[in-house]
Order: C-alpha cells, then structure tokens, then sequence
C-alpha cells in the first residue's frame, strides 16, 4: 500500500527536505504576482474615503468599488479554475496579470464614478486567475511535506503586498493623488505578467506523484501523461460532495469577511472615530498589514511540523485562528482608545495568520489533483464575493443605518457596523470550521489514495499491455 501523507501523530522522514532544495524559483515569481495583487486593494483602501469625498458619495456607494473588484474576481475564478485544470495555466495567470495592469492604468484616468467602477470591474476580471492558477501550481511543484511551507509562503505575500500598499500608496496619495497610486500598482503587474510565461508548467498531482513514486516505480511514466479532462459541472459537483472541502469554502467566506472586505473600512474608521490623518491611518492599516504578514510567514514552517500530528490538527488550529480573530476584532472596533484598539487588531491578526497556511495545505490535500485549480477557485470565490465584496457594502450599510436612525456620528456609524458585522460572521464561520475539523483527515487520505491508486492501476495496465 502507497502511503501518501504522514499519519496521525507520525513524523515525516522527509521534512529535512528544504524549498530551495525543491526549487524556489516558481514559488518566487508567483509570491511576487501576488504581492502586487494586494498592493492594488491596499491603494483602493486607503483612497476609499478620499474618491467618497471627491465624487460626492455616501459609504453605501463607495462600498461598491471593493465590491467591483472582488466580486468580478470571484465570478471568474470559476470558469477560470476550470480552465487552469484543463488548459497551461502559466498562459492563463499571465494573461490575467497582463489584464489586472491594463485595467488599473484606465482605473487612474477615470473621470467619474461608473468609470471607476467600470474599470474596477475589469482589473477584477484579470485577477480571477489568481487563486485557482498559483495554488494549483505551487500544490504541484511541492510535495505534500513542503506544502505547508510553500503556500504559506505564498498567502504571506497578501500581507506584504497590503503592508507596501498602504506605505507607499499612502506616501503617493499624500504627495500627488489616489489616481497616482493607482498608476504605481499597475506597472509591476504587468511586468510580472510577461516573467510569468517563464515558469514551468508542471503535470497535475506530479508532486504526489513523485513521492508515490517512490515505492511504486511505474507511476514515473505518468509525470509527463496527459490529465484526465474534467467539466466544470462535474469538478464542482465533486468538490462539493468532499465534506471537509465544502466546509472550508463556506468558513472561507466568514475569514474573507474580516481579513479582506472589513479592512477596507479601517483607514476610514481611524480616521473619523480617532481623528488620525490620512497618511496616520495608512500606516495603521501597515502595521495590521505587518503583523498578518509575519503570522503568515512564520504559520507555513509550523503547518509543515503541525502536518506530523495529523490533518484534524491543522483543521483545528485553523477552528482555533477564526475564534481568536472574531474575539480580538471585535474588542478591538469596540474598545474607546486608538492605542488600545491598535493593539487588539494587531494581535488577533497575528494570532489568526498562523493557521491560515494549514488551512490552505488541507484544501490543496483534499483536493483531487487534476481538479485542484477548480477547488482554489472555489475557496476563492468563497472569500472573494461572500466575503470581500460584500463585506464593504453590508459594513457601510450598517453605518449609515446607524448614523440615520440613532443620530450618531460618521466614525460612531462605523464603529458599530464593524463590531456587529465582526461579530456576527466569525461566529458562523466558527461554526463552518467546527465542522471541517470532524472530516479532514479522512478526506485527505481517501482522495489522495484514490488518485495514487487510480494511477497505480493505470500504471499497471500499460506496462501489461507493453509486454505483450
């Protein structure tokens, strides 16, 4: 019998086995793509009060622009992970990349605000490649022990990128203007998009492969054999029958929530409620930026150790990070001092990013390998239209409910639309990953012994068939 993943509680002979050992060079090209990705949303960020001001908006509109981007980008992930699970998905994120740079460039001449959002709209239409295409790749260049690493690695561009955004937007908008900012995103994307047709484009599950291969030499002619081709009906309907997968998509949506649409108010919140200026509250935003960025980072190697104690472990400390992240940002919104509230989000950032790597290595895990891209691109879409697109609007909803029937102030409004919508979806999401916890290990190890055995099989019957 091939074994697949370390069992629970079993320690991995392998895990001396380093990245650059494996190669870093793709992992590198595709962090950087993704860094750039997120200093785009830290720009629109820390513009977002700013374009309010400029074409006279309420928050309940200006909430749309976040809403634009993410959820073009979440409608396309789709279609785009299935094309990523059929077709070379280097030309898929290039193309992609070469869109969202395009697009940001005609974001920074927008005359009004259907323009912008038009524009907007277009830059998230080239960033729907992102997340089915790099998790896809990066679950086939690492094996399973490095997993961890890699893709924590990867999501920690998320925060760096934010981290650079917010610093460097901030530095433009101050000196020039939030269309300047924009023009500064979009040039690195579309420099990276043409790099991107450099990478390799490796076979779908050739890292399980690898490692299977080892006990059962006859699957190595198979690193190189075409991929069985599956419909987009037929890749989503498996993806949502895999307990552990459809679990991790919902709670998926209730992270995205916090993590990427309620960040989008935070500049503003700071800057109504505790009077900081705009560039005060833009390193504000680099700072929490900061602080998931380091808990991303250093979460991949403790995923790769977390593996050794068995993927219901990873599904719990992933439980643990979305209890931890809805109590500190909800203290920390709450709480009536600036230095205090720093301090609380700051933490919970922090604390939650440590599990988000094992998160990430449990969906690639769990995941049938040549449907892979499509099961990224579900989660993705989880985060992006459940989470980050609606996340601005319901939070400038809510503030604007707020100021209008209880008379309170701009920053006041604000403060209650980010605790009650904190509040109220890490609680779900809580619940969703309860749930992930119970199935995650015997999920991980069904699918992936499934798609060595079918592979084994397939194996053994051409060999058969060469010697007669």
């Amino acid at each position: 019998m091939v074994t697949v993943l370390p069992g629970e509680g079993e320690v991995s002979a392998h895990r001396a086995q380093t990245l650059r050992q494996a190669g870093a060079g793709p992992l590198t090209v595709l962090f950087i793509l993704n860094a750039i990705d997120e200093f785009d949303r830290a720009v629109l960020a820390i513009s977002l009060d700013r374009i309010r001001v400029d074409f006279g908006l309420s928050d309940a509109t200006v909430g749309l622009l976040p809403l634009a981007v993410v959820l073009i980008t979440g409608l396309l992930s789709l279609p785009a992970g299935n094309w990523a699970d059929r077709w070379s998905r280097r030309y898929i994120l290039s193309v992609g990349a070469v869109v969202w740079g395009t697009a940001g460039l005609a974001a920074a001449g927008a005359q009004n605000f259907i323009q912008l959002f038009l524009t907007r709209a277009l830059l998230g239409a080239g960033q729907g490649t992102i997340g089915p295409t790099h998790g896809s790749l990066i679950s086939d260049y690492y094996p399973v022990r490095l997993r961890g690493r890699a893709l924590g690695y990867h999501r920690a561009a998320n925060p760096l990128g934010q981290v650079l955004g917010a610093v460097i937007g901030g530095a433009i908008i101050a000196a020039a203007s939030w269309r300047w900012a924009f023009v500064a995103a979009a040039f690195p994307g579309l420099l990276m998009g043409l790099v991107a047709l450099r990478l390799r484009e490796p076979a779908r599950g050739e890292a399980d492969l690898k490692d299977a291969a080892v006990d059962n030499p006859l699957l190595k002619e198979f690193l190189t054999d075409p991929e069985d081709k599956w419909g987009f009906r037929r890749s989503l309907g498996t993806i949502w029958r895999n307990r552990t997968l459809r679990y991790l998509i919902l709670s998926n949506a209730a992270f995205g929530f916090m993590l990427s649409g309620v960040v989008f108010w935070i500049p503003a919140f700071f800057e109504r409620r505790y009077g900081f200026s705009g560039q005060e509250a833009s390193l504000a935003l680099a700072a929490l930026a900061l602080c998931a960025f380091v808990g991303t980072w250093y979460g991949g190697p403790l995923a790769d150790r977390w593996l050794e104690r068995g993927m219901t472990f990873l599904a719990r400390v992933g439980l643990l990070a979305t209890v931890i992240l809805t109590a500190t940002w909800a203290v920390g919104f709450a709480v009536p001092n600036a230095a205090a509230s720093l301090a609380t989000l700051f933490a919970g950032a922090f604390l939650a990013s440590l599990g988000i790597p094992g998160l990430i290595n449990i969906v690639a895990a769990a995941s049938p390998p040549h449907i892979r891209a499509q099961a990224f691109a579900a989660f993705g879409l989880a985060l992006a239209v459940l989470g980050g697109a609606l996340a601005p609007v319901i939070v400038g909803v809510v503030s604007e409910y707020f100021q209008g029937q209880f008379s309170m102030s701009e920053g006041e409004g604000l403060r209650m639309g980010l605790v009650l919508s904190t509040s109220i979806a890490g609680a779900i999401g809580a619940g969703l990953m309860y749930r992930a916890t119970l199935y995650a290990a015997g999920d991980v190890q069904r699918v992936l012994a499934e798609f060595i055995s079918t592979q084994a099989a397939r194996a053994q019957r051409n060999n058969g068939a060469g010697s007669l």
